[in-house]
């Protein structure tokens, strides 16, 4: 029986994760580019719950939360490429408006859809877009530059250590920022060779001396604030500084000249990379994450959660309870 109903969790409050509630909502008749996703799993992303609080994605209230997810395409609009997808599995980036990962039924563009292979589970595939594809576009850039070193702070998340272990295959040194000796261990474990923790004193004196034997000039800043400073201080003549994250929660600060010698300060965000490239690219990009999934890209979970747990998990992920991420299983039969 076609599905005509939506289940997930629904944010009405920004600010407000009490507000947070499993409701309903009909299923539209879809546009031609539009597809609609039988979903199965989740996670929860930091712009997942910057989405829920209001900072990301902003959009008329009530609406469906999440922004990524796996499942099975049920059903397409007229275009020909949405109704290619129909029966495969894939992986999504929620991108119609009101709709979010975190239901039983999804509907988004087509164009933000990445067939999956079969060795692919739907566990993997639900952590495939947001994080895999953002290394991705990093590791595009160390290969456009030709580099042989690269600068990471808060190496220990999520993409810090995906970057680390695809440098390890393709040969290219890091040179990794934490700011906790538990950070440190984790990064040191998975087979990082320069990691410093930056509370220590004299840890800037040591990393520019690392940075400057290696001749560094590439780095990705995640966190903002004053250690965007610091990041572009550790770059060689001729270096540039990506900035995708505000982790400090702070405007980055840096000091105009320090940018002489031709350094450079550039964002770097997957939408627009995504959107730029064509069909037969996107699916090339999205074969080649599922490729390093079950090593390099992989997604370590803390625990599975229903819809019912979505809220007391965000609430957790609020709480920097834990540095792992939750996955939602959305269906419930």
């Amino acid at each position: 029986m076609e599905a005509d109903t939506i289940t997930g969790i629904r944010v009405h409050a920004y600010e407000d994760l009490d507000s947070l509630t499993v409701d309903q909502a009909p299923i539209p008749e879809l546009e031609d580019t539009q597809i609609l996703v039988r979903v199965e799993y989740a996670p929860i992303n930091i712009i997942d719950l910057m989405q829920a609080l209001g900072h990301y994605r902003r959009q008329p209230l009530p609406h469906f939360i999440g922004n990524e997810g796996s499942g099975t395409v049920i059903k397409s609009g007229a275009h020909p490429y949405a109704q290619s997808l129909v029966g495969k599995r894939v992986s999504f980036e929620a991108s119609v408006q009101g709709f979010g990962a975190y239901a039983d039924y999804l509907v988004t563009s087509a164009f933000n859809a990445f067939p999956l292979k079969d060795s692919v589970t739907f566990e993997q595939a639900a952590s495939l877009i947001i994080n895999p594809m953002t290394v991705a576009l990093m590791v595009e850039k160390l290969k456009e530059g030709n580099h042989k070193s690269v600068i990471i702070n808060a190496a220990a998340s999520a993409i810090g250590k995906m970057l680390i272990r695809w440098c390890k295959l393709l040969n290219i040194t890091t040179i990794n920022l934490v700011r906790r000796q538990e950070q440190a261990d984790i990064l040191i474990s998975i087979g990082a060779e320069h990691v410093f923790n930056t509370s220590n004193d004299g840890w800037k004196d040591t990393v520019k001396a690392l940075t400057t034997q290696l001749g560094t000039k590439i780095g990705f800043d995640a966190i903002a604030g004053s250690a965007t400073q610091d990041m572009i201080d550790l770059l060689n003549e001729g270096g540039v500084l990506y900035a995708y994250g505000i982790l400090s929660g702070q405007p980055a600060q840096f000091m105009p000249p320090s940018l002489a010698g031709d350094k450079s300060i550039k964002g770097l965000f997957l939408a627009p990379w995504l959107r730029s490239l064509t069909v037969e690219k996107r699916v090339e990009v999205g074969y080649q994450v599922q490729d390093l999934i079950g090593y390099a890209l992989k997604t370590d979970y803390v625990a599975e959660v229903t819809l019912d747990g979505v809220k007391d998990a965000l609430k957790q992920y609020a709480d920097k309870k834990t540095d792992s991420k939750f996955l939602v299983r959305t269906r419930r039969s």
